[in-house]
């Protein structure tokens, strides 16, 4: 009986050290269908970008690709959201090239209205993006590359591309209208141009208007008044006054202008919101710079509408 009672404590020992022993785990690899995707969508005001989960089917990619190509198509679960692609576009063809996505759209997509196709767009890229080895999507219609306002090709789109700098929620994307001022021909007067755009509202209106200014006009007539290379560096509005730092491309790049109008342009597009009243221009953080050595930099500019060319 002795014997059966130590030889039992024995067993129970063993299986209790057996059981505090670390299980291990193997890991499990996740798959594109075990990967949740957001679909993304506009919405019905066809003002914002927005955005439904969703589980896909199909793990590789020129799978995936047709899979959630046939899920922008159909009408999306939220009654609110609509379909980017239209019923009326057809896509010709749809492959992965390089870590590229080529989309082939019939002539139909270019009579789709610019805001609509701008917003219908940033939907695809953005869900598309998410196909594991895909970093960017590119538009053609009928073999042609799309081209935007300018005339020149869109390219090759990121999903970053749609996102401002600032980080904040990706599917806030508005319609504004901003009034902006860029050159005349001769370079001597301001010429006030409304455009409409798209933004992510995330992204102040201050630095949204530096930004357009910098990519420059949209329309003919106009010409620019920053160079191109130009970087916001920093930029806020404190009771009143916008406070605005560029890097040194300011000074050192060449506009076809006067001296003054590349000031007053900056000060007249950001003066038209309604919480700025004057402007401080900073180079680099300093504001001791003078601006083609004639304009000291250390004032506070105010509206100038003498520089602006009055319409016929």
């Amino acid at each position: 009986m002795k014997r059966i009672s130590i030889a039992g404590l024995l067993c129970f020992l063993v299986l209790c050290l057996g059981a505090c022993q670390p299980v291990k785990t193997v890991p499990v690899e996740t798959t594109s269908a075990e990967r949740s995707i957001r679909l993304y969508y506009v919405n019905k005001n066809m003002t914002r970008v927005v955005s439904e989960n969703y589980q896909p089917e199909n793990t590789e990619p020129e799978g995936l690709l047709k899979e959630l190509l046939a899920a922008l198509a159909s009408d999306p679960e939220t009654l609110d959201y609509k379909k980017p692609l239209l019923p009326e576009v057809r896509i010709l063809s749809a492959s992965i090239e390089k870590k590229q996505i080529n989309l082939n759209f019939d002539s139909a997509y270019s009579l789709i209205p610019r805001i609509t196709e701008i917003l219908n767009r940033t939907a695809i890229v953005r869900t598309l993006t998410q196909i594991e080895g895909v970093d960017t999507v590119a538009f053609f219609i009928n073999e042609q590359p799309l081209m935007d306002a300018l005339n020149q090709p869109v390219g090759q789109m990121r999903a970053s591309d749609f996102i401002d700098d600032l980080g904040g929620d990706i599917n806030d994307y508005e319609r504004t209208v901003l009034t902006l001022y860029f050159a005349n021909e001769q370079g001597d007067k301001l010429i006030e141009c409304r455009q409409e755009l798209m933004y992510n509202n995330t992204v102040s209106m201050e630095r949204l208007v530096v930004e357009q200014l910098i990519k420059g006009p949209t329309e003919t007539g106009m010409y620019p008044v920053l160079p191109s290379d130009t970087k916001l560096l920093t930029i806020s509005t404190r009771e009143g006054v916008c406070y605005v730092n560029l890097d040194a491309s300011f000074l050192t790049g060449s506009v076809n202008t006067n001296e003054v109008v590349p000031i007053y342009a900056i000060v007249n597009s950001l003066v038209e919101l309604p919480a700025v009243n004057k402007v401080q221009i900073a180079v680099n953080g300093e504001t001791t710079k003078r601006y083609r050595e004639l304009i000291s930099l250390d004032a506070l500019f105010e509206r100038n509408l003498d520089i602006i060319l009055e319409e016929d």
